[in-house]
């Protein structure tokens, strides 16, 4: 039996995920989170025996109608709290709307700087362009394909983790942690975006290559063919999907020292992966001729561009809008590229090697937060229920300790396999956790050493870590005191009292601001969207329902404009005068709940300019925007109300 010692490249994934994992405590709820992984680690070391002796009947039961549960519950927080898209996914969504309806232009520069996102915004219009044929609207098109990539993703993660495990606690502790947690609630189920579908091209990539030696011919030819079309897709939605490449070179290599090279039989999976990223170059050609898209280099951004923000130490290696507007006002792509080249040199000569160093840990610790899942990309829920609203804290608080604490947990049980862990090579599934373990490090290593940061960029390699969970041995297990059953259960309670009565308590102390209706989608006047021409005695109006009371109300209009903004209680008829902020109308006053409405009026004699987000199919709010007393049901006001 061949084995490669020392274990470097687990002991390097166990030191990032220590980083990761100090970062996740930083916060007010970091010691809640953390006592309710220890209680939910003793639980399930004393109860793991007991889920073991579960048949594969109990296990298909119980996962079946906890899937059925989870799918009920999501499709309830979709109805009753859906939430106002920003940035990024919205724009992709706009322009989605857009194709969809028949309208092959590319309207702002946005896809000028980001051509990444144009092969998703296409396939996104084809799937829009075929529910309209049954007669979906493009919100519950939206809200279906959220559903089938997230629940595809869940139900092949579990598939996958039995096939490598065979263990039912593991295989129960992983459904806790996609259905019991707010992974299956928040930002993948609320939010369409790449991120999502880069999972599942990466689980699929890696269940592609699960004991393929032992693959059938027909079964390689179909798996064959599934893997060239995955990594295609997943090389055009996120192009550092590359990182595969460096991994597969390193497994190779390590393969080749113990010779098992042959053994393994991956040289042709591996030429199937290299085909499906030289597929990828035609094919987003061929997508952009489909989509009538023209690159324009005058806006575009080079690589470098993110290489500069991610040695940003003011940013902390993340987005700098600093950066981003320097860029902006550079007349060309090559002056964008010639001050790049010049200015990262410079900056990383200022940090020194310590600063640099300090700073690779900051975006380590940054990658790997989870905090915010419920954050990302949202701008709050539309009209949040009233009984969301006036415990929003508790709701928000359970949501951090909820998945920090499920992320550590998985954290804790790979890092103790990990360490214990000397690569079996002879066996498939342990060259498969190879390659997990080492493309995660590949993910890591662009993020933390290149490239910039975001929270939920490492994510990515979610599913990696549950398919080297999974795949590597467990060590013999040791007997448990009779009173196990008892103290798992014990400790189950206990973690639940501790999560909630922490997230009631610690919750009051989150950030203040609390969003209670809102409609924040729009393209942006830094991607040049255009605003809407008010013409003298125009009146714009639109209804928001407020659930809950609030102290903070505005509407953004536009820079230089000069328009009347009110705002009244339907109820009361009471009248409310926004005051002018640069391009934003602010109301500062204590509001009732109850319904209101944003009155904007052109009251000069020149035509006056007011943002206005409007798609073709999209309903972007509860209510629709009315000109003059015409109807718009998918243009809307951008707006925020909050409790400040």
């Amino acid at each position: 039996m061949k084995k490669i010692k020392p274990a470097f490249l687990p002991a390097i994934l166990i030191l990032c995920l220590l980083i990761g994992s100090i970062g996740n405590l930083t916060s007010v709820l970091g010691v809640p989170a953390l006592l309710v992984v220890v209680l939910l680690g003793a639980g399930l070391y004393f109860g793991a025996p007991q889920l073991d002796h579960l048949s594969t009947r109990q296990l298909r039961w119980g996962i079946g109608l906890g899937l059925l549960a989870m799918l009920i519950a999501q499709v309830v927080v979709l109805h009753v709290m859906p939430n106002t898209v920003c940035h990024d996914p919205y724009r992709v969504l706009s322009q989605a709307d857009q194709l969809a309806a028949g309208h092959m232009t590319w309207d702002i520069t946005y896809f000028w700087r980001y051509a990444n996102n144009v092969p998703l915004a296409y396939l996104l219009s084809l799937w829009l362009r075929l529910t309209q044929l049954v007669g979906l609207s493009t919100n519950l098109s939206v809200h279906l394909l959220s559903i089938l990539v997230l629940d595809s993703f869940i139900a092949l993660a579990l598939h996958t983790i039995w096939q490598l495990s065979q263990r039912a606690s593991l295989l129960v502790v992983a459904f806790g942690f996609f259905a019991l947690s707010p992974f299956a609630y928040t930002y993948y189920l609320q939010v369409f975006y790449s991120d999502l579908p880069t999972m599942l091209v990466l689980l699929i990539i890696i269940r592609s290559l699960l004991n393929w030696s032992q693959k059938t011919s027909r079964q390689r030819w179909l798996a064959g063919s599934g893997l060239v079309v995955a990594v295609m897709l997943g090389a055009m939605l996120k192009p550092n999907l590359v990182v595969l490449l460096p991994a597969l070179l390193i497994v190779g290599l390590i393969l080749a020292r113990q010779h098992l090279w042959r053994q393994a039989k991956l040289t042709l999976p591996i030429l199937l992966i290299v085909l499906g990223f030289g597929l990828s170059l035609p094919a987003t050609k061929v997508f952009d001729v489909a989509a009538n898209y023209q690159p324009r280099t005058a806006f575009s951004f080079p690589a470098t561009n993110w290489i500069l923000m991610g040695y940003n130490q003011h940013s902390n290696g993340g987005y700098s809008g600093k950066d981003v507007g320097r860029a902006i006002k550079q007349p060309s792509q090559a002056d964008r590229q010639r001050y790049n080249l010049k200015t990262i040199p410079k900056r990383i000569k200022t940090l020194g090697v310590v600063g640099v160093i300090r700073l690779w840990v900051v975006k380590l610790g940054i990658v790997l937060n989870v905090q915010g899942i419920q954050r990302w990309y949202n701008g709050g829920f539309r009209a949040a229920p009233s009984w969301y609203s006036n415990h929003a804290g508790f709701y928000q608080g359970l949501t951090v300790i909820g998945y920090v604490a499920a992320t550590l947990l998985m954290w804790g049980a790979l890092m103790l396999k990990l360490l214990r862990w000397r690569p079996d090579l002879t066996d498939p599934h342990q060259i498969l956790a190879l390659l997990a373990v080492t493309t995660a490090l590949g993910y890591l290593a662009f993020h933390t050493l290149l490239w910039e940061v975001e929270p939920r960029y490492g994510q990515a390699i979610l599913p990696l870590l549950w398919v080297a969970l999974a795949a590597i041995p467990r060590q013999a297990s040791q007997s448990r005191p009779r009173w196990a059953n008892q103290a798992s259960l014990l400790s189950g309670a206990t973690a639940s009292l501790v999560a909630f009565g922490a997230a009631g308590v610690l919750g009051a102390q989150l950030p203040q601001k609390q969003v209670i209706a809102a409609q924040r989608s729009q393209l942006s006047v830094q991607y040049h969207a255009k605003p809407k021409t008010v013409t003298p005695g125009t009146v714009l109006a639109e209804v928001v329902d407020v659930n809950a009371p609030a102290n903070y109300f505005s509407v953004q209009i536009h820079a230089g404009s000069q328009v009347q903004v009110t705002l009244t209680n339907l109820a009361t008829g009471q009248h409310y005068r926004l005051t002018m902020a640069g391009s934003v109308a602010r109301l500062h006053h204590q509001l009732a709940a109850g319904q209101y409405r944003i009155t904007v009026q052109n009251l000069t004699t020149r035509g006056q300019q007011v943002d206005v987000t409007h798609t073709y199919h999209y309903q972007l709010a509860a209510h629709p925007l009315t000109v003059n007393g015409q109807s718009q049901p998918t243009a809307s006001l951008i707006y925020t109300c909050m409790q400040r």
